[in-house]
């Protein structure tokens, strides 16, 4: 029999490429195929001014990805949480391991708006990217630079202004680990979001294959915004927070649509 692909699907807020494409052989043996998932995250404004080494430190970084060497008046840098290793709202969370290993694969990538690699060229491109920890969070927050043309200046000043906050990540990994058997989520009976002995379920995110690209985009699932040079964060939209809270009380299933 050949391999089906059981459509694309929003899985508890999580964009999916390719879950459940399952492989029969002759044997009839039982094959999954690696997820491919976005994740949001949200973008971080560094706003402070940068000392002589730092600034040079920074153009040498983003002119590692450019054709000539570019000044620093031709580009902006932005910084973005991509992910963390919280459980969200979606039910799934990244151990720190694979957050190491994304944080290694991020740099070089592309920066899109909305996950669109179909009909559009990129906005920006990853430099670099390093590991954030504050208490308990550890973030992947790598920086991109985007250039000063005609084309991005209403994208930059969105970014700028606030009016762009949120941000997506688009990757593949291969096991959806049940945080309560430690199985395949795929093969096991538990949904995430739902209690089992005084646990709420949910899945770990393991075996990071590769990062494709970072979006900005209209809404992420951690609904946090930039943080201002003082490292202030804006505030929160309470009508975010709102939607939010209704989204935990209700719960999700597996197969949510966004």
């Amino acid at each position: 029999m050949g391999s089906g692909l059981l459509g694309a699907w929003f899985v508890g807020g999580w964009f999916l490429i390719g879950l459940g494409r399952l492989r029969l052989g002759k044997e009839a043996g039982l094959e999954l195929e690696p997820f491919v998932f976005r994740q949001a995250g949200r973008l971080v404004a560094m706003r402070s001014a940068l000392g002589e080494d730092v600034a040079a430190d920074r153009a040498d970084a983003v002119n590692r990805y450019a054709l000539r060497e570019l000044d620093p008046s031709e580009y902006a840098v932005f910084t973005l949480d991509l992910c963390n290793n919280q459980v969200d709202r979606h039910f799934s969370r990244f151990p720190e391991e694979e957050l190491a290993r994304i944080n290694e694969l991020v740099p070089g990538r592309p920066l899109m708006e909305r996950h669109d690699l179909r009909g559009s060229l990129p906005r920006g491109r990853f430099f670099r990217s390093s590991l954030h920890r504050e208490g308990d969070v550890v973030s992947v927050r790598p920086e991109v630079y985007v250039l000063r043309t005609a084309e991005n200046a209403d994208f930059i000043l969105n970014i700028e202004g606030g009016v762009y906050r949120e941000t997506s990540i688009g990757f593949s990994f291969r096991l959806p680990a049940c945080s309560v058997c430690g199985k395949d989520l795929r093969t096991c009976e538990h949904v995430p979001g739902r209690a089992y002995g005084g646990e709420t379920c949910h899945f770990i995110m393991r075996g990071v294959i590769e990062v494709a690209e970072g979006s900005v985009v209209s809404a992420g699932s951690q609904g946090t915004g930039f943080v201002r040079g003082d490292g202030a964060g804006l505030a929160r939209s309470r009508g975010f927070e709102g939607a939010g809270a209704a989204f935990e009380k209700g719960g999700a299933g597996l197969w949510a649509r966004e």
